[in-house]
């Protein structure tokens, strides 16, 4: 399915985007460059550690990016009890799927629009590590759209059995399905009522508040989807604030891979980019990256894709084939263990 060519409606221009980054990469300008080209946002929030915060303040201001807004994420919620320490010494008690980090990430996804009330009501949340190339609209009939980029034909059908009893369980709605993708698009629409209203729903629960009462649910779970709860809260309770495209629109190109800096991706880049006689930028820009990835596909007679999912850990190199996502199973830049030597990995 082709994309139109000028597919980003007015609303995102009144929109603003948050940004959970645990940590900072060669791709982040080109992410901030890339989301305010494609959906002109007023402002982007980000979260993160106060050593990365401190090393991006200074960078962003001669970025070509929406004005950028910084939150310590040690202490993004209000109560001590709230604090990052305290969330992840009661996540590291419980029997979880993955690092207490990960989940934190989440918290931090689902309190954003109550923590920060610059947030405007619809509100594009936005995993650090996809950047935008193609793009898609970014809405759907008036609606605020998700674009869908992961098949469901891969991946891990326990965890994503273990997800879908979750939304059912703690949620009580039915989760949401599409024939073709699943609703883990690494990035997703938020609409304050809508998340508000998830939340009180867990508020209700728990006297030491809502971050405490989802964490509870990992005795039971060992992890969930926080965009597919969200997904499904919106289906079931605000239907028609509830959109989203198809996998053909963009999800058919999009492409996802290890990169940390030392990938097949970002060894490409800085080889094309020294050959242009560019300087060597820690954060090149996403102009850069555009004229990189135009010239290698094109190269090969390929379409550019919509997106780039890129994952940090190494663990994503070790992946059992079975197990990987149709994203990555076609990806040029996916990186397996006989790359690992040739890369320095």
């Amino acid at each position: 399915m082709e994309v139109p060519a000028d597919p980003f409606h007015s609303m995102s221009q009144h929109s603003t985007i948050f940004i959970p980054m645990f940590q900072r990469g060669w791709h982040t300008r080109a992410v901030l460059e890339g989301l305010t080209q494609k959906f002109h946002p007023t402002s982007i929030h980000i979260a993160s550690l106060p050593d990365q915060i401190n090393a991006l303040v200074s960078q962003v201001s001669n970025w070509n990016c929406a004005p950028v807004h910084f939150y310590d994420e040690n202490h993004f919620f209000d109560a001590e009890i709230n604090s990052k320490s305290s969330l992840c010494k009661k996540i590291e008690s419980l029997p979880t799927l993955y690092q207490a980090g990960w989940f934190y990430q989440q918290l931090l996804k689902l309190g954003c629009q109550e923590t920060i009330p610059q947030l405007t009501d619809w509100t594009l949340v936005w995993d650090s590590d996809l950047i935008p190339l193609t793009g898609w609209p970014s809405t759907l009939e008036g609606v605020p759209a998700t674009a869908l980029l992961q098949h469901k034909s891969k991946g891990n059908p326990k965890i994503v059995a273990s997800w879908r009893s979750w939304i059912e369980d703690h949620l009580e709605v039915k989760p949401v399905e599409d024939s073709v993708a699943t609703f883990i698009p690494h990035h997703m629409w938020f609409y304050r009522p809508a998340i508000l209203e998830l939340l009180n729903c867990f508020r209700s629960r728990s006297q030491s508040g809502w971050q405490t009462a989802v964490l509870e649910t990992l005795n039971t779970h060992s992890s969930f989807s926080e965009f597919w709860s969200v997904a499904s809260w919106m289906a079931a309770k605000f239907p028609s604030k509830f959109a989203y495209h198809p996998y053909d629109l963009a999800g058919s190109s999009t492409e996802r891979f290890f990169d940390d800096g030392r990938g097949k991706l970002s060894n490409y880049f800085k080889n094309w980019l020294s050959e242009q006689g560019t300087s060597n930028d820690p954060y090149p820009s996403y102009k850069n990256l555009l004229m990189c990835m135009e010239y290698a596909y094109n190269s090969s007679q390929d379409s550019i894709p919509s997106s780039l999912s890129l994952e940090a850990n190494v663990r994503h190199i070790d992946k059992l084939e079975e197990n990987r996502h149709l994203e990555e199973v076609r990806s040029r830049w996916l990186v397996r263990d006989c790359d690992r030597e040739s890369l320095g990995v």
